[in-house]
């Protein structure tokens, strides 16, 4: 395999060869394979995967060539996109009905995984240019300041931690304004946004 990629013209593409981004990944240490580990064992139940399948995967797809790792990139925000994408992808293949159920991964009862109706982001989302649904969404919310700002930083594209800064709560706390949000969307739009 070449040591660099090359563009035409004899210049150095913007992402790294198979062989580079090996020797990337070789390069890490353990406190990086630590907060990999971290990120996994997040978004493992939400997606019904183990962690280091999650983790593996990402990988995989990074040493196969089909996840671009951008020269002069930090590797692990990058490798972090492609657990949060793979895991994306299975949560759509659970709900579409692609998946067969499995067990819980950690023998958990499962009482803890998300609801498989579409998030309070994914029905903001794909209102998000339209004025009527949102004043609709406005009014379910308008007595409650922090579901108001939690649609803000949703529509603003804030994810995690930006939105706990922004409402001022920890994780489970967000996670039951999130669900509080989700209830008042279902309750309002049973099949969804309609356009």
């Amino acid at each position: 395999m070449q040591d660099t990629a090359e563009i035409e013209g004899g210049g150095e593409a913007d992402h790294l060869t198979v062989d580079e981004v090996r020797a990337v990944m070789c390069g890490l240490d353990r406190a990086d394979f630590d907060k990999i580990e971290r990120i996994a064992k997040w978004f493992a139940p939400r997606c019904r995967m183990q962690p280091e399948d999650l983790s593996q995967e990402a990988f995989k797809r990074m040493l196969q060539g089909t996840r671009r790792l951008p020269r002069g990139a930090d590797v692990l925000p990058i490798i972090a996109g492609v657990i949060k994408s793979i895991a994306s992808q299975e949560v759509e293949a659970i709900r579409a009905g692609f998946r067969d159920v499995r067990s819980v991964p950690g023998g958990s009862s499962g009482r803890d995984l998300p609801d498989p109706a579409p998030s309070p982001e994914r029905m903001l989302a794909s209102a998000r240019d339209d004025g009527e649904v949102l004043a609709a969404i406005s009014g379910l919310i308008e007595d409650d300041e922090q579901l108001q700002l939690l649609v803000e930083g949703i529509c603003d594209g804030m994810l995690g931690r930006e939105l706990e800064e922004l409402l001022g709560v920890d994780t489970k706390r967000l996670a039951a304004i999130r669900k509080r949000l989700s209830r008042r969307l279902q309750s309002a739009f049973p099949k969804g946004l309609e356009r």
